[in-house]
């Protein structure tokens, strides 16, 4: 399953199809790969969300930078219902993987971001400087790998009902959740459409980036990275 059919058209489905290798990069990455299989060390999943509780709270404030850029009242309304989604639904996963490691929730949190998650943040946050199409185009990874991730493994390998971290994929993979990503991807082709040459490559390269961000996420917590320096 490719992150964009090859019948797919639109700038997003180009995208889709130009980092197909970086969205099979993120579901083969041993982080995610423990996901699947539900072997996945407590440790690193309470590391993953602690930072990515973080990275969600920069993702919102992304989400208020969009709110002054847009241009009508429709834009508007994405943005605060995108903001609400995260915060009234998308801390239902990370309970999930809370209840799996045996810790509360309150406890998982964290008050320093690592250096790989304040580094997709800083890129985060300079794309909502340039413009609403490259600040979009940096968004979209986010959703967009999770989603394809989870209606992939859904979808082809159907997990047990007993498997220990069901609950966090089924929440990527329902209509709701998925829905989020077609909606960002339809607003993001239309800014396209009206993009010049210069703005779509930046846009292009705002998507790149962070796609490559979002296998390093895994990574982090794969790593359990700190600031630690290499010499201790």
């Amino acid at each position: 399953m490719t992150a964009a059919a090859t019948t797919d058209t639109g700038f997003t489905a180009e995208l889709g199809r130009a980092n197909a290798g970086l969205f099979d990069a993120f579901y083969e990455h041993p982080f995610l790969a423990g996901m699947r299989d539900g072997t996945l060390a407590k440790e690193k999943v309470l590391h993953y969300v602690g930072q990515d509780h973080q990275y969600l709270s920069a993702y919102i404030r992304c989400y208020g930078l969009g709110m002054a850029m847009s241009p009508d009242r429709r834009w508007m309304r994405h943005f605060h219902d995108s903001a609400a989604f995260i915060l009234d639904d998308e801390t239902h996963p990370h309970h999930v993987l809370c209840d799996y490691a045996g810790t509360s929730y309150e406890d998982a949190q964290v008050d320093r971001l690592a250096p790989t998650a304040q580094a997709y943040i800083d890129h985060m946050m300079a794309a909502g400087r340039d413009s609403l199409g490259v600040l979009l185009a940096a968004l979209l990874p986010c959703p967009w790998t999770y989603t394809w991730a989870a209606d992939r493994f859904v979808t082809e390998e159907r997990p047990p009902a007993d498997h220990p971290l069901l609950g966090w994929w089924e929440f990527y993979a329902t209509r709701d959740t998925q829905g989020v990503t077609h909606k960002l991807r339809g607003l993001l082709d239309s800014l396209a459409e009206d993009a010049g040459a210069g703005e779509r490559a930046r846009m292009a390269r705002a998507f790149e980036d962070s796609c490559h961000h979002e296998i390093r996420f895994w990574q982090m917590a794969w790593s359990l990275e700190t600031w630690t320096a290499p010499d201790g």
